[in-house]
């Protein structure tokens, strides 16, 4: 029996490594694709700012298009929708200013197959209640908590998040709206 040589043995060492690496950079390319390639599109928010210790500041957003009060008048609801798991929903550009909020337009336990130009489609987990998108929370800064929140009780109708979305239905979010104001 041979005893391995150094090249092999180094060898295996980068190719175990690379592995690695690639499997660690999987988490964070999945959304990095979606900012790079994702259509943007806003979307109409309630907010409530809770204060998290553990992780800073933060604005816990439930969108308008995700509550089921509007889910179960959407084409595509039925019952049978009502159950937890994953749905599609449809989305339609507004008419005029593409940075107003976008409209829900339908829902679907399956991926739609066939869009008008300009749709896209969001994938989210219904719990029951609610549609979940994985864009519910917005971290901000201790510095800009305050200022973020005192514009947020003037101007609540104006609030909504700018979100990508792939071609498959995943979201990512990009920024917090308030009136013409980014954050």
């Amino acid at each position: 029996m041979s005893t391995p040589s150094p090249q092999g043995s180094l060898r295996r060492f980068w190719l175990a490594l690379l592995l690695q690496v690639g499997l660690v950079a999987l988490v964070p390319a999945r959304k990095a694709l979606t900012l790079a390639t994702g259509t943007p599109i806003y979307l109409q928010i309630a907010p409530v700012d809770p204060y998290d210790l553990l992780r800073g500041r933060y604005v816990a957003l439930s969108y308008t298009v995700a509550q089921f009060s509007t889910l179960e008048k959407l084409p595509g609801w039925s019952p049978e929708l009502s159950r937890p798991g994953i749905l599609y929903l449809r989305l339609a550009p507004p008419n005029g200013d593409p940075a107003q909020p976008w409209q829900a337009i339908g829902i679907s336990r399956d991926r739609p197959r066939e869009l008008q130009p300009k749709e896209v489609v969001l994938q989210g987990w219904f719990d029951g209640g609610q549609l979940r998108f994985g864009i519910e929370e917005f971290f901000i800064s201790e510095a800009l908590g305050d200022v973020l929140e005192l514009e947020i009780r003037r101007h609540p109708e104006t609030l909504r998040a700018e979100v990508k979305v792939d071609p498959w239905g995943q979201a990512a979010l990009v920024g917090l709206w308030v009136g013409e104001q980014r954050y």
